[in-house]
């Protein structure tokens, strides 16, 4: 970016503070961040359940969560 569109870009944020913040609250509402404190046990057992890709780098962590729980609806799902 030039110096020029950082200082527009500034000069416009400063001066639209309010559209800014309602914005934000209106993309907050429609997507709200989860969060949770994992015991040392369950961190254990997704550390030994995380799989590796082709390349040998460990699965991260939303990948090792979201299958997970897509592995616990499909249980669901058929009646366990």
């Amino acid at each position: 970016m030039t110096d020029k569109y950082k200082l527009t870009k500034k000069l416009w944020n400063e001066s639209n503070s309010e559209i800014i913040q309602r914005s934000k609250a209106k993309y907050d509402r429609k997507n709200p961040i989860w969060s949770f404190r994992i015991t040392p046990e369950l961190l254990e057992w997704l550390n030994q359940e995380r799989w590796n890709d082709g390349d040998s780098n460990p699965e991260t962590n939303s990948a090792l969560v979201i299958r997970k729980l897509n592995k616990l609806m499909k249980l669901e799902n058929e009646g366990y």
